[in-house]
């Protein structure tokens, strides 16, 4: 790129919100495609779908800026999945050796979640709380399991997560504390 304010401008952004959005695409990566590539192969791509989409970054200034870049960023994630998912090459789930759909790198951040859930004395019951998380999150609505992904694991602030999910800020609030008491009233049937 050459060096035109606009482009500037997105540098300067891009940086200063490059660790989130690299530490979302690795969160929300399937396994499969990270046999492949890295989140900042991604995060690569999505800098260049920025560059492109200038306008979008720079309207709308109410949104926050980690929220339209995350928006870009996510629909980088869904081309490249398809582009290297869908390609006529070689199998790529066939090179993929998890058990379970939902198996993937999601789960490693409701695993650190679970670790929350209390302080752990030994790995046996830090495995069974993790156990337990998933168990419980099947449970959970989807809209449940997303909006605490996207406070715990995202590390959004209420007003991002409204931007993300379209609704107002008090909206997700209320959502968010539901969500949360859903799942420790599970946790506590679960425990019973």
């Amino acid at each position: 790129m050459d060096e035109t304010p606009q482009n500037l401008w997105l540098a300067e952004v891009w940086l200063e919100h490059r660790d989130r959005l690299v530490r979302l695409l690795a969160t929300r990566m399937p396994r499969v495609m990270l046999r492949r590539m890295s989140a900042d192969d991604v995060a690569q791509e999505a800098y260049l779908a920025c560059g492109r989409r200038l306008e979008f970054l720079q309207n709308q200034p109410e949104v926050p800026m980690f929220v339209k870049l995350r928006k870009i960023a996510m629909q980088t994630l869904t081309d490249m999945e398809r582009r290297h998912l869908a390609a006529g090459k070689r199998d790529a789930m066939k090179e993929s050796t998890w058990d379970d759909e939902d198996d993937d790198a999601s789960m490693d951040a409701w695993a650190h979640f679970a670790d929350t859930i209390s302080s752990p004395r030994t790995r046996l019951e830090r495995l069974e709380r993790q156990e337990m998380a998933r168990r419980i999150l099947h449970e959970l609505p989807a809209t449940d399991r997303e909006i605490l992904e996207l406070r715990h694991f995202e590390e959004l602030s209420n007003n991002e997560c409204a931007a993300v999910l379209e609704i107002a800020p008090k909206a997700a609030s209320i959502r968010y504390v539901r969500a949360l008491k859903r799942f420790q009233d599970l946790v506590k049937d679960f425990d019973m």
